[in-house]
């Protein structure tokens, strides 16, 4: 019996504060290929591609834009991000993140003084201009990157592939309870920027439905944008009257991107990706300045250790876990940048030396710091030249979807425009939400991940695909900032390790390593919790007095498998995400 898409449940259990409720979906199920989003009408944008003919890359690019209609606080084409693929025989990473502007440089902000602010935890900057506002607008790098990957695999013209985005945008859609919550959670904003607040509140109210139905929410200019680019294709966004109206518009109001910021912007391609063994699979991440290496040698460095027998969850199961990510944080700031502005220690990184190296660094109890290592030793090489680390101090936008279509072609994309309605610009007559991609870079000058003239800011994203012998097994990711590589790599994990599906390894008790505590659910024993306490860790339950709802607490995940010919999907239980798969 095939369930084709998944529905929330409700059903009580045991924790160890005591009994409460607990929401799970169901595993979406199909035996003709699966789609799975942030959004049911980004999803069934994808099914309707497949339906036509289309194929997995055809299917994401049709979601990805779709959700930026459906979820604007939280994606759409003014970010950026990246796409790994796997089309017949030719797998690889489309990277199209967000880009420095040609004019920025690394005193372009005003410090305050202050240490640590905002959730990346960089110095002040006043006025807060490098978060929302024109000068924290970085070049948007998603229509580039979509139409890169439908220009090599696409199978339908690319008006179709548009089509269901354009008419979601045109004809409106009722905001469910997720985006209705995320709007109020972001109500200052909306009330801040006008064109962002007549866009979403076009009454000055929150678009909720009453006793008289549904209440549909219309973006007619963001319609008429997405219709020029399935038109006129790369132009349409890059090199048309619609660049005049983004740029003068930004212009006109302190920002910095140029024409020429647009005209000159190109995609990467990278053939294969950054791929790495782990047990009998290879697993494919997006290379450089991403969090791609960092999950790449979390994971190398698990694979030294036999986790299947270990229990899951287990203290001693989670001691080597917790130990790997933050040793692979602790490099990640070290070192990590765009390879343009920095020397960067690549090849090292993931050598089988050095890693074997950090695994021995992993003793009994956790070091009260885990410290970077030496990688350049495996480069055979001293640095050409070093600066300072943007190690973050201590303390959400983003989407994640992923297709595997009937033949086994996948996706796995995660696109950005980085905090909720990113910069809070929609340049007037647009209808483009534009990033605060530049809230990415260290704004101290003279550092790793400082800012420069067309430099690439570091960034948090790594969709992945897993490859076994008989091609793609499983496309996963997710959303949510620094959380979002131990979020996709404990679910690695619980799939490859525990061969959990995917649904049950998404609602199993999380954990992440991103902040100066490790963080993990309620829902983990506390027996564990001690434990782990006992081994050194500094360990914190965000429990419900963390956030008003509890879903903001951890990174939120989209992932698919495919054994055989049965697909299975899981997605984040505490969002409007959706999976669902193909029927024949």
């Amino acid at each position: 019996m095939y369930n084709e898409s998944n529905i929330l449940l409700e059903n009580n259990m045991d924790q160890h504060s005591g009994t409460k409720a607990n929401y799970v979906k169901t595993e979406a199920v199909s035996n003709n290929g699966m789609v799975a989003t942030k959004d049911k009408l980004s999803t069934e944008a994808g099914l309707e591609i497949l339906r036509l003919g289309g194929n997995a890359v055809d299917a994401g690019i049709a979601a990805c834009l779709a959700v930026g209609v459906v979820e604007p606080e939280s994606s759409g084409i003014g970010g950026g991000g990246y796409m790994t693929f796997q089309v017949g025989e030719q797998g690889g990473v489309i990277g199209f993140p967000m880009k420095g502007p040609l004019n920025g440089t690394p005193e372009m902000y005003e410090l305050t003084g202050e240490s640590s602010v905002g959730s990346f935890g960089w110095a002040g900057v006043k006025n807060n201009e490098n978060i929302h506002g024109y000068k924290s607008i970085a070049v948007p790098g998603c229509i580039a990157g979509l139409l890169e990957a439908h220009k090599r695999f696409g199978k339908i013209p690319l008006s179709e592939v548009v089509s269901p985005a354009v008419k979601l945008a045109r004809d409106g859609f009722y905001p469910e309870w997720f985006t209705l919550y995320k709007f109020a959670s972001l109500t200052e904003m909306l009330l801040r920027y006008e064109e962002l607040g007549k866009t979403f509140m076009p009454s000055g109210i929150l678009p909720f439905g009453g006793i008289d139905g549904p209440y549909t929410l219309k973006q007619k200019n963001l319609a008429n944008t997405l219709e020029v680019i399935g038109k006129h294709g790369l132009d349409g966004f890059y090199r048309s009257e619609i660049t005049e109206n983004i740029v003068n518009d930004i212009q006109n109001n302190g920002g910095i991107l140029t024409m020429e910021d647009f005209d000159q912007y190109k995609p990467f391609f990278w053939d294969k990706g950054l791929e790495f063994k782990y047990r009998d699979k290879i697993i494919r991440v997006p290379k450089y300045a991403c969090a791609g290496i960092t999950s790449a040698m979390t994971m190398k460095t698990l694979n030294g250790f036999d986790l299947s027998r270990l229990d899951h969850n287990s203290s001693e199961m989670l001691h080597l876990y917790i130990s790997s990510a933050r040793m692979a944080y602790a490099d990640r700031f070290k070192y990590v940048a765009d390879p343009e502005f920095a020397d960067v220690p690549w090849n090292g990184m993931i050598s089988d030396k050095y890693i074997e190296k950090r695994q021995k660094e992993i003793k009994d109890t956790a070091p009260s710091t885990f410290k970077a290592g030496n990688p350049w030793i495996e480069e055979g090489r001293d640095p050409k030249f070093v600066l300072e680390s943007s190690q973050p101090r201590p303390d959400s936008g983003t989407t994640h979807l992923g297709v595997i279509d009937k033949d086994g072609n996948a996706v796995s994309i995660t696109n950005t425009i980085m905090s909720g309605f990113g910069s809070g610009i929609i340049p007037k007559n647009t209808g483009v939400v534009m990033n605060n991609g530049m809230m990415w870079y260290d704004p101290t000058p003279n550092r790793v991940n400082s800012i420069a003239s067309g430099k690439f800011p570091l960034n948090n994203m790594t969709p992945a695909l897993v490859i076994g012998k008989d091609g793609v097994e499983i496309s996963v990711g997710a959303s949510g900032g620094r959380r979002i590589t131990n979020c996709v790599t404990s679910l690695l994990v619980k799939m490859i390790d525990y061969k959990m599906s995917p649904q049950k390894a998404i609602d199993e008790p999380r954990v992440d390593c991103s902040s100066m505590t490790t963080d993990v659910s309620p829902e983990l024993d506390i027996n564990v919790i001690k434990e782990l306490t006992d081994k050194g860790h500094k360990m914190r339950v965000l429990g419900e007095g963390f956030t008003q709802t509890g879903f903001a607490k951890f990174a939120s995940p989209v992932a698919i498998t495919k054994h055989g010919n049965e697909f299975r999907a899981g997605v984040d239980t505490f969002h409007a995400a959706h999976a669902e798969g193909m029927s024949k």
